[in-house]
């Protein structure tokens, strides 16, 4: 009976530690998805070695947590990654590049602040249908992809 309410105390905890890590307004897209991620399949993998030894549910909870925890800590390296990034692409007069854009963009810039840069640093742009596809696909506008587009000399 004992061990019935540790695991379900440590599922309850692990349930509660997901929902806060996810729902902080500050924490990273990268670090919730990385949480989440990982607790299933922390939980899966737990689960299904907890049901080898005889304690599927223990297993499952030990798996959720260290697996959000895992994919947590791995998500926050690459929002810290992505961050450092987006400030050196910021305070540098360098032409932006595509993957510069993908990662203004990515980090949440309004599309006004990415043009601003795009027009400040005099960057130009001749993109193919697969770059456009690609910037689409990684989450950039298309008011900035229109942009872009317009910065081509002709």
């Amino acid at each position: 009976m004992f061990k019935k309410h540790v695991v379900l105390f440590t599922l309850v905890l692990v349930c509660v530690f997901a929902v806060f890590a996810v729902g902080c307004e500050s924490t990273g897209e990268n670090t919730k998805r990385g949480a989440i991620g990982g607790a299933l399949v922390g939980s899966i993998v737990g689960g299904a070695i907890g049901y080898q030894t005889g304690h599927p549910l223990a297993g499952a909870a030990i798996g959720a947590g260290a697996g959000a925890l895992t994919g947590a800590v791995i998500g926050d390296k690459i929002d810290t990654r992505n961050a450092r990034n987006k400030e050196q692409i910021m305070t540098s007069g360098e032409k932006l590049g595509i993957s510069d854009v993908i990662v203004l963009a990515k980090s949440g810039l309004s599309d006004d602040a990415i043009i601003d840069k795009i027009a400040k640093t005099g960057s130009v742009y001749n993109l193919s249908v697969e770059e456009i596809e690609a910037l689409r696909k990684e989450g950039v506008s298309t008011r900035v992809i229109n942009f872009m587009m317009s910065t081509v000399k002709k």
